[in-house]
């Protein structure tokens, strides 16, 4: 075995089998060559032995390899990448190209408790790449009304707007209930956070369709307008948040 796969003790079951299994690809690759195709019978051989069992798809066995080759710190991998599920370590796999995104990602993750869609939205954003006159107030945020908990996934202040603005992250296609949620937390917003000096809150929601990233915005009061169609990213906000987003 190959030294990647040193100091593996503490991981949880699934993901030592997978490293043990992505390092041994690894090492008969390296032995026999890539044109082997190690992976294709290392497959067909697993699944013979192991009929009951699934995860044994060439496909798969490639992730194990990849992600084998993608983390040589034993240590890192046992305080934090192994507390991952593997959907999300596939994400993760898939869409960052470096180990220092990679390390910056999963300590976000098990910091707000990101499902696999969130995370995957939160690589694609990059925070929505805000511009000029956003502060940041945080992730994840605690509203407590009568008594019952609620989070909202991302709170900015707008300098020169002088107003919260509430971001919601979807993984899935658009919904009208999404809307009433995004509403209501722009209400508790509106009495529980902003002063009076503030102007109202907005709202964005941001949803995943057609593999392209779209943006719906509504506002918590009814008498004003609400985003229901499908638009791309800055065609859906509000006129004067145009030019603030890159």
């Amino acid at each position: 075995m190959i030294g990647v796969c040193r100091g593996q003790s503490s991981l949880n079951t699934t993901l030592l089998a997978y490293r043990l299994l992505g390092c041994d690809i690894l090492a008969r690759q390296a032995a026999q060559g890539w044109g082997a195709k190690v992976t294709e019978r290392l497959a067909h051989d697993l699944r013979a032995a192991f009929p009951e069992m699934k995860g044994f798809s060439p496909r798969n066995l490639k992730y194990m390899r990849a992600f084998a080759e993608a983390w040589t710190d034993a240590e890192f991998v046992q305080q934090a990448v192994a507390q991952l599920p593997w959907g999300h370590n596939l994400v993760l796999l898939d869409r960052l190209n470096t180990e220092t995104e990679r390390r910056w990602y999963i300590a976000r993750t098990l910091e707000h408790n990101w499902s696999r869609n969130i995370l995957g939205m939160q690589i694609e954003t990059r925070l929505l790449e805000l511009g000029a006159g956003f502060a940041f107030v945080g992730r994840q945020v605690l509203l407590d009304v009568g008594g019952d908990e609620f989070f909202i996934d991302l709170l900015f202040y707008h300098l020169k707007l002088r107003c919260y603005v509430v971001i919601e992250l979807k993984g899935g296609k658009f919904k009208p209930e999404h809307l009433g949620q995004l509403g209501f937390y722009l209400t508790s917003v509106d009495r529980q956070v902003k002063s009076e000096q503030d102007n109202p809150t907005i709202g964005l929601l941001l949803c995943k369709s057609k593999n392209k990233i779209v943006a719906e915005y509504a506002l918590g009061d009814k008498t004003r307008p609400m985003g229901i169609a499908e638009y791309k990213l800055l065609e859906s906000l509000p006129a004067e948040l145009q030019t603030t987003l890159k």
